[in-house]
Formats: C-alpha cells, sequence, structure tokens
C-alpha cells in the first residue's frame, strides 16, 4: 500500500518518436470509490470488447484498529473511453481484510469474467491465496480461498493452458521468505503448489507468464546479502517443476520485482532498477531473455535517479514495441509516475514522467504499477495518486486511485511531441488551463489562460510564466502558430489557417501545462 507525500510529475524526456503515430484524445484522473479518507491504490488494467477499461484496486475500508491492515477491499472499477465511471462493485467482508495482488494480477476469462488473485488477511495476520471473482458487467461474485495455505500471499496471477490458474508470490517458511507458484482449476481449487528458493535467503516471487511449451516464466528477487536483492528468473514445466533459473543484479543494491512478460517470438522481456554505482541511484531497466535463459539485451533509461523502478512492461502488438510503466524519484523522496515506449531491441522511443493535478491538487505524487495497450492505437496505465510536494494536504485530497489515457506518443493531448521546443515536462489535468471562444473559430478567436493561485509553474526546471507560449497544432501534427501568451485574455489570429480540427497547447519553457481543441471554420 502507497501511503507517502511526494512529487508527480510528467516530462518529456525524448522528443520526437519512430513509433507509429494514433493520436487520440487522453485523460488523467483519480478515482474515490469508497469515500474520501480511505487510501486507495489501482494494480491492473484491461480493455473489454466494448472498448471501455477494466481497473483492479484496493482500499481501506479497515475495521481492525490495528496499523498492519493495510486494505480490507477489492475493487473492480469499469470506466468508458472519455475516463466516466460505468460501474463499481466491491468484495467486502467484515471478516477479512483483502488484497488483491501487485502489478497486472487480473485475468479476463473468455465468458467476460474477472478473476483477480490475490490472498486475504484473518485476525492474527494469518493469510491465505485467494481468488477474487466478478461477472462481465463488474459486478462482484465472490472470493474463494485456497485455506490450506497458510502465510502465502499472492502477488499475481496468470491463466494455465488447461483452463485453470496459476498464482505466484511469496511464502513465510521457517521464517525465511521463498517463493511458490501454485496451480488451480478453473473454479480455483488447489491442485499443486511449488517453493522455490533457500531456506537461508529472503526470496520473492512476483510475476507470472506462459512459457512455450506449456510451462511459466516466473519473476521476482532473490536475496543475495544483507537488504541487498537481485532480479530472479525461472523458467518450469507444466507442473512447476524448474528447468532453469538464473539471476541478473550487480554488486550494489538493485531494485526491482522482475516484470516478466511473454513475447510472440517465446522469449520474455522484464522491467527491473539499475543502480549505477552512485549512492543509491538508479534507472529504469528492461532486459530480454531468451527461451533458454541467456539475457540478449539488458537496457537502461532515463537520468539516474533515487529508486527509479520499471514495474511492468507489455509487448505493443507481435514482434513490434515494448511499452512499460513505473515510477521514479527525481526531487527525493518524492515519487513520479513514468511510461517509457521502445523498439522490440529496447531503444528508446519516448519516456515521459507525469505530474498529477486537478481542482483539488495541483501538485500531488504518483506511481504507475500496470500499464496496457489500447485498441485506439494508445496506452492506458493505473496507480496511485497521493499526497502533495510541499506536504499541505489539501481538503478533500487523499491517496486514491489514478489512471492515464495516452495517445501513442504518450500525450493526453495530442500534439504533445510536435512543437519546435523540445518539451521536457508535463502537467495533467490543468484542464481549466484553457478556454477558447468563440469555438469553432472564424479567423480568430479568445483564449482565456487562467492558472491556479499555487502555480505549478514554480520548481520541476519550469520555465515560469515570462515563458508562457500558445502553441498550435493541426491534426497532421504540425505546429502551425506559437504566440507568447499571459494570464487573462489572448487574441489569436487565425486568419492564414484552413479550416479544420487543431488542438491549442499552453506551454511555458520547457514545460507542457494544458491543452484543448479547436476548430477552425
Amino acid at each position: 500500500m502507497w501511503n507517502m507525500l511526494g512529487l508527480v510529475g510528467l516530462v518529456c524526456l525524448l522528443h520526437g518518436s519512430t513509433g507509429s503515430r494514433a493520436m487520440a484524445q487522453g485523460f488523467s484522473t483519480r478515482f474515490d470509490t469508497i469515500g474520501s479518507g480511505y487510501y486507495q491504490v489501482g494494480w491492473a488494467v484491461l480493455e473489454n470488447d466494448s472498448g471501455e477499461f477494466i481497473i483492479s484496486s484496493n482500499g481501506g475500508w479497515v475495521d481492525w484498529v490495528d496499523s498492519l491492515y493495510y486494505s480490507s477491499t477489492v475493487t473492480l472499477l469499469i470506466v468508458d473511453a472519455s475516463g466516466e465511471i460505468v460501474n463499481a462493485d466491491h468484495i467486502y467482508t467484515t471478516t477479512l481484510l483483502t488484497y488483491p495482488g501487485m502489478m497486472g494480477s487480473m485475468v479476463r476469462l473468455s465468458d467476460g469474467r474477472f478473476v483477480i488473485g490475490g490472498s486475504t488477511f484473518a485476525a492474527g495476520w494469518i493469510q491465505v491465496p485467494a481468488l477474487y471473482w466478478f461477472n462481465a458487467n463488474g459486478e462482484a461474485i465472490g472470493i474463494v480461498q485456497i485455506d490450506t495455505l497458510t502465510d502465502y500471499l499472492g502477488r499475481q496471477i496468470g491463466r494455465a493452458n488447461d483452463g485453470g490458474f496459476v498464482l505466484v508470490g511469496d511464502a513465510y517458511i521457517n521464517e525465511v521468505h521463498q517463493g511458490f507458484l501454485l496451480k488451480t482449476d478453473s473454479a480455483g481449487l488447489l491442485q499443486w503448489v511449488r517453493t522455490y528458493g533457500t531456506e537461508q535467503g529472503e526470496d520473492y516471487l512476483f510475476a507470472v507468464d506462459s512459457a512455450p511449451g506449456g510451462g511459466y516464466y516466473l519473476g521476482g528477487v532473490k536475496g543475495v546479502g544483507t537488504d541487498s536483492y537481485d532480479p530472479w528468473l525461472m523458467r518450469c514445466d507444466s507442473l512447476g517443476n524448474v528447468q532453469w533459473e538464473i539471476t541478473n543484479g550487480t554488486q550494489f543494491a538493485d531494485l526491482g520485482r522482475a516484470a516478466v512478460t511473454t513475447l510472440a517470438d517465446g522469449n520474455f522481456v522484464y522491467g527491473s532498477g539499475l543502480p549505477n554505482g552512485i549512492a543509491s541511484d538508479h534507472q529504469p531497466q528492461l532486459v530480454k531473455v531468451d527461451s533458454l535463459g541467456t539475457v540478449l539485451w539488458d537496457m537502461a533509461y532515463d537520468t539516474a535517479s533515487f529508486t527509479a523502478i520499471v514495474n511492468q512492461v507489455k509487448e505493443v502488438a507481435p514482434g513490434g514495441d515494448l511499452i512499460s510503466c513505473g515510477f521514479s524519484q527525481p526531487i527525493t523522496p518524492y515519487n513520479d509516475g513514468f511510461l517509457l515506449r521502445t523498439t522490440s531491441e529496447g531503444d528508446s522511443i519516448w519516456l515521459r514522467h507525469y505530474w498529477y493535478t486537478d481542482s483539488v491538487t495541483h501538485n500531488s505524487t504518483g506511481i504507475f504499477n500496470d500499464v496496457t495497450p489500447t485498441s485506439d492505437g494508445g496506452f492506458i496505465a493505473v496507480g496511485a495518486v497521493y499526497g502533495a510536494i510541499d506536504g499541505v494536504e489539501p481538503s478533500g485530497s487523499n491517496q486514491d486511485v489514478w489512471v492515464l489515457k495516452v495517445d501513442s506518443l504518450g500525450c493526453i493531448i495530442p500534439g504533445c511531441d510536435d512543437f519546435s521546443t523540445v518539451i521536457t515536462v508535463q502537467a495533467t489535468n490543468l484542464k481549466d488551463a484553457l478556454v477558447v471562444y468563440p469555438n469553432p473559430a472564424h479567423g480568430g478567436t479568445t483564449v482565456k489562460v487562467t492558472l491556479p493561485s499555487n502555480s505549478p509553474l514554480l520548481g520541476r526546471g519550469v520555465g515560469g510564466e515570462v515563458d508562457l507560449r500558445l502553441r498550435l497544432v493541426s491534426a497532421q501534427g504540425q505546429e502551425v502558430l506559437v504566440q507568447r501568451a499571459v494570464r487573462g485574455e489572448n487574441a489569436l489570429d487565425l486568419g492564414t489557417l484552413a479550416g479544420g480540427l487543431y488542438h491549442l497547447h499552453l506551454t511555458s519553457g520547457s514545460t507542457w501545462l494544458s491543452g484543448t481543441k479547436l476548430i477552425i471554420e
């Protein structure tokens, strides 16, 4: 459970892209489905056949006064393509605390039902693996617990080849943690369980995906010393027997959960956090490994910061690009969420850090736990938004589920990658910063610029109000107008421009602040 103060920002670290362009409208919003004051976090996201987004989360309907218990509800949230809630339902019981696993721990069945893999917690901190079931409309069905496995914490669920499920996590055995993989039938009834690691170490598994031939790739971390862990990768057969295992760490303190994803070529890629050997700084890391356990490539991204990690990685299309998400700390100890798109060989296309803002808070922190490609060519990520960088919590602010929808270039408003000036920072959700009238426009229009009193123009490498610019980008991705802007009304001369759809953006130096559609008739 993330319960911290800090920073959230959207930083565009690379200008331009070699990836295909899909200009789709995005959104950045937070969801509070259980009431203000209760901490919530999003863990997994899928898209259904109707273009709706299915999000798993947990939150704090805590009945027992005990600091150990950080969640007692599992929520399935359905939002539409514009970010509006379609349905939200909870699995909640006064006798158990419920935990929906971690990054990407949700599967969709052929009949439309959803299954989330995690654990339950009973009084005395007794934890057992559990599967949470929801129907195709997102309505709660119930819990299936594996009561014979006590002190087993489920982290991620996957599908088995026979229609059942596999679940990985960590088991507390003889006062140390070991990784486990269990297999259930299609109803969630236990068929077998295997444990991995050593009785002397602290070993954890966080991810599972199908491997060629009916087996599984597993990813986690292996304890290699006092408070030191290396990425830990395994391949198992269909019964959980180890075929090979490797670690891929450094002499320094590696970060990461080795979030594995199987690729169309039968190999896999995982995300982690690579130490650079200077203080405690890290860089987001992607590694591709073949089916025999040989590392094919190992890439690091971004400038190093304290605690930088990839939480999830997906293949954009079979044999194509990769999309990943995670968080970093450009200003310690404040986290921000990022998205990273690379080629299939791991070469960076773009990396953007996202800074959350809305009518309640203008400088919140946040993280991303899961990301998936969307049918319109863009991406959607989920995580949590919480706290404020200045430590001042506005009324009505608390940790909520954060959902970000972007286009193929990581833009919430299309065109953020098409400016003559390289953009390195973007704020999200300053929706009221630009008001255009008339719109549609004929020859000219007025743009009113409104920024909050506690303006996000302060800090984070922002240019300041003296560098405010209005930038107009055509639907073809061409910057056709740049004009200095001020707070208040700004006249925009459109007389030389052809009719059609444009996107108007507000920037300050290297920072993107807001954007909106503008139609010229």
